[in-house]
């Protein structure tokens, strides 16, 4: 793995690129300025451009539906709606300068979701990631600089940067974020991510375009979280949400109930929602995407336009984005969408599994699009869990023994697996990191992976799971064990799987199809008691940001899958809140926050983060069935500028810049 530092100590991001970890062993040469060799994706600030260029852009393209409104006098000229000159960014396309105009659809499969590549299509953060992920710079921001003992960060805006309303963004807007939404009582709290060492992040006005975050022990992590944080977006439009906030506005409440609301509370989340992703539903809320929410019909599709004062243009000035409007069609059921696909009514999709390849492959042609497959930073396809943490006291005491979990492991046939849902293309092991991974070994991948049914039964035999005359397993309380299984990820050919495979060691269990919005509130119930999710957030510098799957509560804050919310609740409150967790999992979160506060790529990085995975494994508290599979997506051949297979699939492809793709007939 590369590794490449900056000269200057106090890591100044002026624009400029940090390289930060490759994903693959790459030559220092062939970076071309930090950036990956597998595209000319590349981006500036205006003043870096042209110093570096040697040339001078003084004037500005714009969509011609745009040109109309400013001739209508609709809209300012595009040179007022962009940021100063030095401040705008400067965009090199993956493949070629587009052309302006066209729709492009895509599916969600519920209201909430983000859709397929809705983070990257949609979001832009205080920083920004190459398209494999290998550099991170300064994106809504101009400059990040972190102080040289990394326990303060100064960040400044863009200057002229505006809203999609073109109201100017300043720092009071990240002021307000943090003094009026974060640290009020009855709104959100302090996300996780801008928590270190149990301390949250005191956040300060230094002028109208710049802030300083301050924590409490070092925080080398803070360029990579705000370039990829969902929850706690920084940011927020004052001007907007103020009319709804209590605090700002004595009739805020008054307003909430003539909307329909019983608190401004309820007013004030609804209206603000959405900032990031794609789930918003006031059309009228300013973001800072390259498309804002026109309207919302009756079957939940949202139509999206291309944003006034978008801030970034491409090597020749044209205003981003190219593509005039987006449509995200609301299609829960997967079948549907492969027929939406195979009928060229998709311009790119995903949620897709290895088993659908034969008939995606067969209507290409027909239905103008290519199937690509991309090399997926994981050590899982899925992965199943149980909730450590369940509210039945059996069950809990049945989940914490590790011979159980380790049983529950050596029943599956992960050959057969991969032979009947994969085609083969995939690889039997244990849930990890993939095999890429610097914090890898040999023996993770067969940690419990062997198929030997026959030590299963031992291990259940050891905790005193005696068979009833059904052949399936008694509880020590006396009642059967019964496991329900919880997918509400549309696996089920899968969880079918695992469901025979633990049967025939007498562990009997049972599916619980369910929709992610049914199965979030039972996870915050506490009711889940066994389930299948993704695999995700194992690439090196994600889980580095994240590390969601290696300590409590084994997934995020609001779908804890393995269970420990309270345990987290606990750490993160200094003990005043929750349930103070087993020592093992308290050292578990004491190592991740440990490895957090450690700069990538130095020895401690390295062996902090190899005793974290190394831990986390041996405890199987994910059991893993297939791995190292290819990711699916779908691409009309009429999208240009969209990453190609060489990508590795990263989190919903958070590096595919969807403001330069563009449609090419």
């Amino acid at each position: 793995m590369i590794f490449k530092r900056m000269m200057n100590t106090k890591l100044l991001l002026v624009c400029s690129l940090i390289l930060i970890v490759g994903l693959m062993p790459l030559s220092v040469g062939a970076q071309e300025g930090g950036f990956s060799p597998i595209d000319n994706f590349r981006v500036w600030s205006m003043d870096e451009y042209e110093a570096e260029t040697g040339t001078t852009m003084a004037a500005f393209n714009e969509a011609p539906s745009l040109a109309e409104k400013v001739a209508a006098g609709e809209l300012p000229p595009v040179e007022e709606r962009l940021p100063e000159h030095d401040d705008i960014q400067v965009v090199q396309p993956r493949e070629s300068v587009g052309q302006y105009g066209g729709e492009i659809k895509y599916n969600a499969t519920n209201p909430t979701s983000f859709g397929n590549i809705g983070w990257s299509a949609w979001d832009q953060h205080l920083m920004g990631f190459s398209t494999n992920w290998e550099v991170v710079f300064p994106n809504l921001a101009k400059s990040v600089e972190m102080s040289d003992d990394l326990t303060q960060a100064t960040v400044t805006l863009r200057r002229g940067l505006k809203w999609s309303d073109g109201v100017p963004v300043t720092t009071d807007d990240i002021m307000f974020w943090y003094e009026n939404i974060i640290l009020h009582p009855d709104l959100p709290n302090m996300p996780a991510q801008f928590v270190v060492g149990g301390e949250p992040a005191v956040v300060e006005k230094v002028d109208d375009f710049t802030v300083t975050f301050t924590f409490s022990q070092p925080n080398p992590a803070f360029t990579l979280i705000i370039a990829r944080t969902d929850t706690g977006f920084p940011i927020a439009p004052r001007h907007y949400l103020e009319q709804w906030h209590a605090d700002l506005n004595p009739d805020a409440q008054a307003l909430a109930e003539s909307e329909g609301y019983q608190t401004w509370i309820e007013a004030f989340e609804f209206h603000r929602g959405g900032q990031t992703g794609d789930a918003e539903i006031d059309t009228n809320l300013p973001v800072l995407k390259p498309w804002v929410l026109e309207s919302v019909d009756d079957f939940g599709n949202k139509f999206y336009v291309r944003n006034p004062y978008y801030w970034k243009v491409d090597t020749e000035g044209n205003q981003l984005p190219y593509i005039d409007r987006q449509v995200r069609m609301l299609i829960s059921d997967i079948e549907v969408v492969k027929l939406n696909i195979q009928a060229g009514e998709l311009d790119y999709a995903d949620k897709l599994q290895i088993s659908d390849l034969p008939v995606l492959k067969a209507s290409e042609e027909s239905g103008n699009y290519s199937t690509l497959l991309f090399p997926a930073d994981a050590g899982a396809a899925n992965k199943y869990q149980l909730n450590l943490t369940v509210n039945d006291p059996a069950l809990r005491e049945i989940f914490n023994d590790i011979r159980f979990r380790q049983a529950l492991s050596l029943a599956v046939n992960r050959e057969e697996m991969n032979q009947t849902l994969f085609f083969g293309l995939g690889v039997p092991r244990q849930w990890g990191v993939s095999s890429q991974s610097p914090f890898y070994e040999d023996w993770m991948a067969s940690h419990y992976a062997d198929y030997d049914p026959d030590q299963a039964n031992v291990l259940l035999d050891e905790m005193g799971l005696e068979r009833g005359d059904n052949g399936m397993r008694m509880r020590p309380d006396g009642q059967p064990l019964k496991v329900i299984l919880w997918d509400a990820i549309n696996r089920i050919p899968m969880s079918e799987l695992m469901v025979e495979y633990w049967k025939a060691v007498g562990v009997d269990a049972e599916i619980n199809p369910s929709t992610r919005e049914a199965f979030q509130q039972a996870l915050l119930a506490n009711e889940v008691q066994a389930s299948i999710w993704f695999a995700d957030v194992v690439s090196e510098r994600d889980m580095y940001t994240r590390p969601i799957w290696f300590r409590p509560p084994y997934g995020l804050d609001g779908t804890p899958v393995g269970g420990g919310l309270a345990w987290r609740q606990w750490w993160l409150s200094g003990g005043t809140e929750g349930e103070e967790p087993p020592e093992y999992y308290r050292d578990q979160m004491e190592l991740a926050d440990k490895w957090q506060s450690t700069v990538i790529g130095t020895d401690e990085y390295y062996e902090l983060g190899r005793e974290l995975v190394t831990r986390t494994v041996e405890q199987m508290v994910h059991i893993g069935t297939v791995g190292e599979v290819p990711y699916i997506y779908v691409r009309s051949n009429r999208l240009q500028n969209f990453p190609t297979e060489q990508t590795f699939y990263i989190d919903h492809l958070r590096g595919a810049h969807a403001d330069q793709w563009y449609v090419s007939e």
